[in-house]
């Protein structure tokens, strides 16, 4: 005598057809997470304070901070006070007497300090 067995099916394919949804779920989630992540970046771009460098051209350390702001991703603006005659001026307006000198926001930096600039700059900082 044989007992019946109960009969399977479409066992293995619910559970397929669970996969595929779940597949398709992330897929069509994943651009969502991705322009979320686009938009946190450009908030924190957008914020990032004005950064002005007061510099020369063979200044050591001005090429050191140009190097930094550079491999760091920071944005900003140099002015050449041996060629600018109102760069020189803003320069000695915030009390410089070398180069280079960095204002990141209202903060003044003279010289090249690298732990000031991770300092103020951190969240902006990509390195």
């Amino acid at each position: 005598m044989t007992t019946a067995e109960p009969e399977r099916r479409g066992g293995a394919g619910k559970w397929l057809l669970v996969l595929l949804a779940f597949g398709a779920a992330f897929w069509f989630a994943r651009p969502l997470l991705q322009q979320r992540s686009v938009q946190a970046e450009a908030a924190v771009t957008a914020s990032q304070p004005e950064v002005l460098l007061y510099a020369t051209d063979w200044c050591g350390y001005c090429k050191m901070s140009r190097e930094f702001f550079a491999a760091n991703g920071i944005r900003y603006t140099e002015y050449d006070i041996e060629k600018s005659s109102s760069a020189l001026s803003e320069h000695k307006k915030l009390g410089g007497n070398g180069v280079p000198l960095i204002k990141v926001g209202d903060e003044v930096i003279n010289g090249y300090n690298e732990a000031a600039l991770r300092q103020l700059l951190g969240p902006w900082i990509r390195g």
